[in-house]
């Protein structure tokens, strides 16, 4: 998967705007914007490919079945999609777990700590955040933007700009042009998805049965 680099993203948006340059306070404010439009297009699904992680063994805490957001040398889980009892997609008797989300983790149903430690979790990791200012260096060195949301941001942060700037029609003309960046997105998303059995639940009797 590709990057696109903080400073591309500036750049696109300047030469969005017409302009040489931006002030300070407007350097701010347009980073402000994007990282709302990056966090947008990050909660548009939970199967970005980026983001996604397939029956990764997770453990248990401690005596009970709640298995937390965050464990030692793994990404942290912003959103539990499917627990299962053993390596999921391998065979299709994995037995899969109900779950409800607490404020510690996803606590398991009818999952037991003495039978077994640990389970397998498909989840969508945290995104990264932005930066707290542009990198203008001219060295484009850091990497942070995922391509997939690169326009999308980049027009949407456009709208937000000619919205502050009381430019109401070019900003709804502009909202609609990331849209459709975004929307083309999700649909390679959708057509990679729809070809694997992540996405699906299998409503067999083993899966659907309690230990």
């Amino acid at each position: 998967m590709q990057d696109k680099y903080n400073r591309d993203l500036f750049d696109l948006i300047t030469a969005l705007a017409g302009v040489a340059s931006f002030t300070s306070g407007e350097q701010t404010q347009i980073l402000n914007f994007a990282k709302r439009r990056m966090y947008e297009a990050y909660q548009a699904t939970p199967m970005w490919p980026r983001y996604l992680v397939v029956g990764e063994e997770r453990s248990y805490t401690t005596d009970t079945s709640i298995i937390p957001f965050t464990q030692t040398s793994k990404d942290d889980i912003s959103e539990f999609i499917r627990i299962h009892r053993t390596q999921p997609f391998v065979r299709n008797s994995a037995l899969e777990f109900e779950f409800f989300i607490q404020s510690n983790g996803a606590s398991v149903i009818n999952a037991s700590t003495a039978e077994a430690a640990s389970a397998f979790v498909t989840y969508k990791k945290e995104l990264a955040d932005l930066p707290t200012t542009w990198d203008l260096t001219g060295d484009k060195t850091t990497q942070e933007i995922p391509l997939e949301f690169f326009y999308y941001v980049a027009h949407a942060t456009y709208a937000d700009f000619l919205r502050m700037d009381g430019q109401h029609e070019k900003a709804m003309a502009e909202e609609q042009v990331a849209n459709k960046y975004l929307a083309t997105e999700l649909e390679k998303t959708d057509q990679i998805m729809n070809n694997n059995t992540v996405k699906k639940r299998f409503n067999t009797y083993v899966s659907n049965q309690s230990r």
